[in-house]
């Protein structure tokens, strides 16, 4: 498939429509999901994929192809989302500090009852903040000095912000679960 999207790109650089279109609906495939991960609706999503992908045409001519190309993409998914979200980030609660973390468990077996679409559902429905930072931390595997350095806020901040989206998680997959008749002992 490698050598199908450096045919691509090759007809991108020469500004061929038909290897634009290719390329959007390839990425579009595999890297919309991204976007829905950090925007609480699909319109958000769309226009911010639409967004990464005008970056990733504008800068196709710097693509060394010393990586893989979907990596490369999903990068500029991913910044161009957080520069979307980060007057969010600015306007969320400032520094928590001293706040009580509870642990966070739900049996394993939740999730297998699950599909994927019901499983972003409940991501998207977090609020703004633990969504962006859940999504970074869990999704992307940053640290929380990481995520702290990305949003700018404390590492602190960044661990409530995941511990709230986690615990906010877990109530909606049990109730998930309890309405469709998968309840368990939590």
């Amino acid at each position: 498939m490698e050598n199908r999207i450096d045919i691509h790109i090759k007809g991108c650089l020469a500004n061929n429509l038909k290897s634009q279109e290719w390329l959007y609906r390839y990425c579009f495939e595999r890297l919309m999901k991204v976007c829905l991960r950090y925007h609480s609706n699909e319109i958000d999503a769309s226009s911010s994929f639409n967004k990464s992908m005008h970056k990733v045409f504008g800068k196709l001519g710097q693509y060394r192809n010393d990586g893989h190309f979907l990596g490369w993409v999903h990068k500029i998914i991913v910044n161009t989302c957080l520069n979307e979200l980060r007057s969010e980030i600015r306007n969320s609660a400032a520094e928590i500090k001293g706040v009580q973390m509870e642990e966070f468990t739900v049996a394993p077996d939740t999730y297998s009852n699950m599909s994927e679409k019901e499983i972003l559902l409940c991501v998207q429905q977090l609020p703004s903040t633990a969504r962006i930072v859940f999504n970074l931390y869990v999704m992307e595997n940053y640290n929380h000095a990481e995520v702290g350095k990305l949003l700018n806020i404390s590492e602190g901040t960044s661990k409530w912000h995941l511990n709230q989206a986690r615990a906010l998680l877990k109530q909606k997959l049990i109730q998930m679960n309890i309405k469709q008749g998968y309840a368990n002992e939590y």
